[in-house]
């Protein structure tokens, strides 16, 4: 019964979202909508990418088990649909991960830091784009970013990093998807 309830409320969500991305995408005056098929029949997941406008997160939809390596290869190849934005600088390189309980510590190359172009907004994007990519993922609520092993005080001067994470609701233009 529980499984019935959960794929209601996904295919429920998957309806919202579409909703609501049609009538954003109506209201910016563009000509056509971007493909979002996928198959519910089969395992999905989310990946979080730049809005168009830099402001925000934006959920896209990939088909298969979700892994955190696939999730995180994901994150890395950039967004496939052309009007959303990459999180992650060019370069970045994923160097491995550990599990503490409920805290995912993630372990990127230094071009996380080096070719990140800066901004508030940006620095936003870039942790929570990754941060509200993987919590959820076997049993992550939290996450710790690490770069090159090492714990660092922000990414770009705007956003504490030296506590792990949770997965920001505000970025996504609501107060819980």
């Amino acid at each position: 019964m529980k499984w019935r309830q959960g794929v209601t409320m996904a295919v429920g969500f998957l309806l919202l979202l579409l909703v609501v991305r049609t009538v954003w995408y109506y209201s910016n005056d563009k000509d056509e909508l971007p493909s979002m098929a996928i198959d519910l029949a089969q395992p999905f997941y989310v990946v979080y990418f730049g809005s168009p406008d830099s402001t925000g997160l934006v959920p896209e939809f990939r088909q298969g088990h979700g892994t955190l390596e696939e999730r995180l290869q994901d994150l890395i190849a950039g967004p496939k649909q052309a009007d959303l934005a990459p999180v992650l600088p060019e370069g970045v390189e994923f160097l491995g991960y550990r599990q503490a309980g409920d805290v995912l510590y993630l372990n990127f190359s230094h071009h996380l830091v080096t070719n990140h172009p800066g901004g508030s907004s940006g620095e936003l994007i870039t942790v929570y784009g990754i941060v509200n990519t993987v919590v959820g993922t076997r049993g992550v609520q939290r996450v710790q970013i690490l770069v090159d092993g090492r714990q660092i005080p922000t990414l770009v001067g705007h956003l504490d990093l030296r506590e792990p994470l949770e997965k920001d609701y505000e970025l996504l233009g609501g107060s819980q998807i």
